[in-house]
């Protein structure tokens, strides 16, 4: 065995039954102020040197991290960094990563080999006033650490394996589409009167897009000759709340090309002829619009006007606009997949579950429609006793 070394950490030894030489080095010490060591090995004493040296150059410049102090932020911060370098988010999941962070601030400092279910428990307890989609991140971005952690061997097993995902305590109201007679005041509104994001509620009325989607178009984006409407990014919230421009959308089906109608063609005209900026839309002062803003808008205008009728549950927002337009086009007889591809929405299960009242409507009301049209026909199922009777054109069939 080497002689040890001069500064009291573990000196280079031949380890027989491994066939490999070893050494170690102090890289801090307890709660109890006994030292914590980390062993290197190599095929030869001159590697076991090289590693050696280049941990304690990591010690000294405090880029070695123990394992034992690695943080829940440490490594889920590194994991989101990550999924970005390597485009595996776009750079609106990226900052929304980084909001869903900031959140599991009470916990996040906490080693990861010292986390414990009754302190995860504990945090989501504390936060079960907040929305299912916020639990829901917070819960994926914890688990997700957790999981990682045991692929890297920093822990043997996952504190969340016992606990289930929390559901809020919040009253989930549903946003509602605006009835017809409710989008026709609105409509009367908007039309005739000079009020602030007028045109960005319109748009969203008679395209269906997402609010941050119509607040980052560029006159580049408006083919008035084509009549249509490229959406390939989005105005989203930065990690200190901060309105930015994103070079996606929320989802890789919101790329999409948009057909407009003559009455979009016209909003779009006024809309390009105002705009000073390459953007359409922007504050006095330059400073782009945030769905936010509008919704407040929209929020003053229902109050002032008095259009919505009461007697209806549902939350009222500006993505109301949005599901007015997807109901009117289920109404009129849009297929699902058309209006998935319209509304940029990754999955028809999704167009399907959202409007899932407007489409049984829909279907409801042809059902009706045919069974009239099959009535005047005199095609209709006569009911005995013995089983149903056929009728055509007043005649009894069989």
């Amino acid at each position: 065995m080497a002689k040890r070394r001069a500064n009291g950490d573990g000196g280079i030894f031949y380890d027989a039954s491994r066939k490999r030489f070893r050494g170690q080095v102090t890289i801090g010490y307890d709660e109890k102020g006994k030292q914590k060591r980390k062993s290197v090995s190599g095929k030869t004493k001159t590697e076991v040197k090289e590693k050696i040296k280049q941990l304690e150059f990591g010690i000294r410049s405090g880029k070695f991290v123990d394992k034992s102090s690695i943080t829940i932020y440490h490594l889920a911060k590194q994991m989101i960094e990550d999924k970005y370098d390597f485009n595996e988010i776009n750079e609106n999941t990226y900052y929304t990563h980084l909001a869903t962070l900031k959140r599991l601030k009470p916990i996040y400092n906490t080693p990861l080999q010292q986390a414990n279910d009754t302190q995860i428990k504990a945090y989501f307890q504390e936060r079960l006033d907040k929305s299912n989609s916020t639990l829901r991140k917070d819960y994926e971005l914890l688990n997700s650490s957790f999981v990682e952690a045991i692929r890297r061997k920093i822990i043997n097993s996952n504190p969340m394996e016992s606990i289930k995902l929390p559901k809020s305590r919040q009253v989930q109201e549903k946003v509602r589409a605006f009835t017809i007679d409710e989008q026709a005041k609105l409509l009367d509104i908007l039309t005739n009167e000079d009020l602030p994001y007028s045109s960005q509620m319109l748009l969203s009325m008679f395209t269906g897009m997402r609010m941050g989607e119509i607040n980052a178009l560029t006159k580049n984006d408006i083919n008035l000759t084509f009549g249509t409407i490229t959406v390939s990014k989005t105005v989203s919230r930065g990690a200190k709340g901060q309105a930015i421009l994103g070079n996606t959308t929320k989802t890789l089906a919101g790329k999409r090309i948009i057909y407009v109608t003559d009455d979009v063609k016209e909003i779009l005209k006024e809309c390009l002829q105002a705009a000073e900026d390459d953007l359409l839309f922007v504050t006095c002062n330059g400073k782009l619009i945030t769905s936010n803003q509008v919704n407040m808008q929209l929020s003053r205008i229902l109050e002032k006007y008095d259009i919505l009728d009461a007697s209806i549950s549902g939350k009222v927002s500006c993505h109301s606009l949005r599901h007015t337009y997807a109901t009117r086009m289920i109404e009129g007889g849009m297929q699902p997949k058309v209006l998935q591809m319209l509304l940029g929405h990754t999955d028809i299960k999704v167009t399907l579950n959202t409007y899932c009242d407007a489409f049984d409507r829909f279907q409801s009301e042809n059902i009706e429609l045919t069974a009239e049209y099959l009535k005047q026909k005199g095609l209709t199922i006569g009911i005995k006793n013995n089983g149903p009777e056929a009728v055509k054109d007043g005649v009894k069939i069989g």
